[in-house]
This record gives C-alpha cells, structure tokens and sequence, in this order.
C-alpha cells in the first residue's frame, strides 16, 4: 500500500489515543475516508455530521499529518447523502387507499426533542446511548433508568426524546411524559375530588412512565407513598420508568429508603457540563435551527467563556442574535463581551506570578532548548513534544484563555492549542518520560 492511502490508518490510531470522546463521535460518522489527487476526502451521509465533524476535527487531523509526513496535506469534506449510488426503475403500482397512520395517545410529549438534535459530548455519551436503547426496547433494557446531573445538561430532552421515539415507533403505546410536581399537585387534587382511583388508573395503566425532576419529591410523604405502589406496579408487569434528578439519588435526604431502592436498581447515569468541542457543535446547531447569523469567532468565544449548562449557552446566542437583529448589525467580539457581560464572570488567576513565557522558558531549558525552537514550527519531533508540555502547562497553571495561548505561541489557533493539551494528557497516562519532564517542569514554576 502506497503511503498516502496509509496516512488515515495512522491518523486514526493516534486520534483513537488523544482524542475525547467529544470528537471522537464526530469521527464515528464518517463513511468512507480516500485520497483523490493528493487530497484526502472524508465522505459522511449528512450535511449535519459534516459541518460538525469539520468544525471539531479538521485542525487536529491537519496537525497529526503534519508530525507523521512533515508535510500539509489537503483535506476535503464532502456529503454523499446516497446520491452516488445508483436507483433501478421501479414499476409504478396503481395507486391503492390510503392508510390513516394510528393516532399518537401521548399528548404530554413535546415534539421539538429528539434524539436527532441532541448533540451528544463526552460529558452526556453515556446517557445518550442507554436513552436510544431504552427507546428502542422500552421495557426491557435498563429499567429503571436514572439521569441525573444539573440544571440545562439535557436531561428533560433526553427523557422526552425516549417518549418521541416510542411514540413515532409505537404509536399504540400509552407514555406519560410528568413533572415530579405536577404528578404531586394532580395526586393532590384527586385526593381532594375522591378521584384517587382514577389516578391511580391512570399511571399504573401505561407502558412507559417517564418523571422529571423527582428531587421535587423530597418531604412530600403521601406523593412518595404513592408512586412506590405505581413504580411497584409498572416494574411487575415489565413497564419502562424512567426518572431524572438534579443529583444522584444518595444525596437526596427526604426521600424514603424504600423508594431510592428502587430507584438504584435500574441504570443511573449522570450528565456533566459539555466540554469546549460539544459547546461549539451545539451552538453551531442552535444557530441553525433558529437561523441565527453569528460569526464563527464570537461563538468560540461564547463557548470559551460559557461553560455552565446549555441554557446558558442558549441564552448568550439568543442575546447577541436578538442585539444584532434589533441594531441591524453584525456582532463583533467587542459587543458580545459588552452583551454578554451578565453571564460571563472572568476566571479567578491560578497563579498571578506565572507566565506563558516563563512556562516556555523552563520548558526550553528543561529539554535544551532555545525559547524561539518552541514558538517556532519545526517538526522535529523533540521541539514537538516541549510544544505540546508548554502548551499543557499554560492550561493547567494559568487562567488564559485557549485562544491567548495560542497567540503566545505564534498564532496558533485555539483548536491546535486543545490538540496539545490532549496529547499530552493522554501522554502521561502511559509515558513515564513525559510524567517526568512535567513533573520536572512544574517544580521549577509553583
């Protein structure tokens, strides 16, 4: 095999090693990767998973090139969509009645979540695969099932994705989509109407219960009574529950020991803040959906700089497209800092007395090196490595931001300085000579 069709072979190895799993999904997507002319083409089904994937690997796999050839190499991103595959004639049927498609019976279900623009990061993967697969067998695979994590991580759409998908594939199934408190105030009224049989029909009558937020539950004896007989009874006769907290059940205090047993016996699964990659795919998406123009810089520094929940990050994109529509101007780095300075509190200093430079200086000394070789581009593979420790230790040791590290190192863009830090994060996991040099390093610093 030639060495051009062997680069991605190579690539794909050192990325499976460094890459989060943020991007690796993006990777995942890919249906064919070739060279034409020199260039190498990555082929995806969708103009979704290509924008995406360029968006959050083309930097990367442009650099990892680079050390393996010493040379750039043009890369292309394309959508195949099936276009390219050929379609036989078909014989036109005589046209025959018209099925009506079964009506939905789930009117609690809010049809704007999907699975489809959930964008799933190395912070919520795990919980976006086990919701498909409850979907797809409700009843029968992870029940119960726990999601936890805290406010705007994506648990409401994930629990209302499963009802959609459920819904759109099992139209006859019964779903209750609730919240913790309104399943209270309706247990409440029914008591207060005579009406606690009917509810009690109600919810132990359906093939899939999903509760949000049942942390509300805590103190609310009676209402906690009744759902351990519901959930008793649904979880007999092989029903799918599925629950979600602001924070793993352990912690909850009011909540009888009977019912978190129960709880606990399914799948738990927790939701955390998105890192920087998934930040950026779910604004890029956000944009489209709701047609914002925003430049591709002023959501970096969104995503640099907001790194709470998504409903933070949603906030910050509806304020500057909101600004930007009533002005009649484009947004600039300079008015999204003016705009956005309610939700974004600068960082504490790690260490004031701690430079970049002074990092790239004991980094220099530490390999032998001279500060330039660092800032510079040579490849050699030494000047590589006290790059990428220099680059990971003003990460670490300092407040600043991706994008001024970068412009410390000669202008590198914040998408090369997160290789780096990667790289050399997943270094110390299996290399003793770079938990060495780091160690080494760092001692000269703090």
């Amino acid at each position: 095999m030639a060495e051009e069709d062997n680069i991605w072979t190579q690539v794909r190895e050192q990325l499976e090693n460094t890459l989060p799993e943020t991007r690796k999904y993006w990777l995942e997507n890919i249906e064919k990767c070739e060279m034409k002319d020199g260039t190498m083409v990555f082929c995806f089904a969708s103009d979704f998973y290509r924008d995406n994937a360029e968006n959050a690997c083309r930097d990367m796999i442009e650099n990892i090139i680079m050390e393996i050839k010493g040379e750039k190499v043009p890369l292309s991103f394309v959508t195949i969509q099936g276009s390219e595959k050929p379609k036989k004639a078909k014989a036109v049927p005589k046209p025959l009645k018209k099925e009506e498609p079964a009506a939905s019976r789930n009117t609690t279900l809010n049809k704007s979540y999907s699975f489809d623009n959930f964008i799933p990061g190395d912070n919520s993967s795990f919980a976006f695969n086990a919701a498909k697969v409850i979907a797809q067998n409700p009843g029968t695979s992870y029940n119960p099932c726990l999601i936890y994590g805290g406010v705007g991580l994506g648990k409401t759409h994930l629990l209302q994705s499963i009802g959609n998908y459920i819904d759109q594939h099992n139209p006859k199934m019964k779903i209750i989509y609730v919240t913790a408190e309104n399943f209270t105030n309706e247990f409440i009224n029914a008591l207060s109407a005579n009406k606690a049989a009917s509810f009690k029909t109600k919810y132990r009558n359906v093939d899939v219960l999903l509760i949000d937020d049942i942390h509300f539950l805590q103190k609310k004896d009676q209402t906690q009574e009744e759902l351990f007989h519901t959930f008793n009874e649904l979880y007999d006769n092989h029903k799918q529950i599925v629950l979600t907290c602001d924070r793993p059940i352990t912690e909850l205090t009011d909540i009888t020991d009977r019912l978190k047993t129960r709880f606990r016996k399914g799948l738990n699964v927790d939701l955390q803040p998105p890192a920087f990659e998934t930040r950026m795919a779910i604004a890029i998406q956000k944009c489209k959906e709701k047609h914002y123009s925003l430049d591709k810089k002023v959501l970096e520094y969104i995503c640099q700089n907001i790194d709470t929940n998504i409903r933070d990050l949603e906030g910050a994109l509806t304020t500057l497209a909101s600004f930007s529509s009533l002005v009649n101007k484009p947004v600039t780095i300079d008015i999204a800092k003016e705009q956005l300075k309610n939700f974004i509190v600068s960082p504490a200093i790690k260490n004031n007395d701690i430079s970049i430079d002074m990092i790239i200086k004991e980094t220099a000394d530490y390999f032998g090196l001279k500060d330039y070789d660092i800032k510079g581009k040579s490849r050699n593979k030494n000047i590589i490595l006290a790059r990428h420790i220099s680059i990971y230790l003003a990460s670490k040791l300092t407040s600043y931001s991706l994008s001024e590290i970068g412009k410390a190192m000669s202008g590198k863009d914040h998408t090369t300085i997160m290789h780096s830090v990667d790289r050399i994060k997943s270094l110390l996991e299996v290399d003793d000579s770079v938990r060495t040099a780091v160690s080494a390093i760092e001692e000269t610093l703090v």
